[in-house]
């Protein structure tokens, strides 16, 4: 079974995405920023999806300060904002979530992500790899991202 750890300082929205992910058979573990780093040290996660927007620190700094203590951990930033995985650095930030998010948008994610890591085009080379769903609605597209400017469903910009 797959771990993840959400960080959020949104008790409500964390429970949801926890909820959620239980459902898609993951064990799932719950913090704020402040506690993050001493849980992601003693639960050892596959998966961090983590808020942008809290009260002390952004979901971007504190991903970096995570891929400093496990530079393999796939890490997530989820955000109520329109953001975009090209605005971040990929050598920190894997993906980009658009929250609230529905369950099987979030399973699309998710699968796609752990079938990198199992593909020899590994996460250390998602760079060069396209995805088969669009990051911003979750949609399936017919193809990699690299044969999309933009989303057919949605319009998002892909490149």
């Amino acid at each position: 079974m797959k771990k993840v750890i959400l960080i959020n300082d949104c008790k409500f929205q964390s429970i949801i995405m926890k909820d959620m992910l239980n459902d898609l058979g993951y064990e799932v573990n719950l913090t704020n920023e402040y506690g993050a780093l001493a849980k992601i040290k003693k639960f050892n996660p596959d998966i961090v999806i983590c808020n942008l927007i809290m009260k002390n620190i952004t979901g971007e700094k504190l991903i970096k300060s995570i891929k400093d203590i496990n530079k393999n951990i796939i890490c997530i930033l989820s955000s109520a904002n329109e953001i975009r995985l090209e605005d971040y650095s990929k050598d920190y930030i894997n993906e980009v979530i658009h929250v609230p998010v529905e369950k099987e948008k979030l399973e699309t994610i998710l699968e796609e992500i752990l079938n990198k890591l199992d593909s020899p085009n590994n996460l250390q080379n998602s760079n060069d790899v396209g995805f088969s769903f669009c990051p911003y609605c979750g949609q399936g597209l017919e193809g990699s991202k690299k044969d999309f400017s933009f989303c057919p469903f949605c319009g998002q910009k892909l490149k």
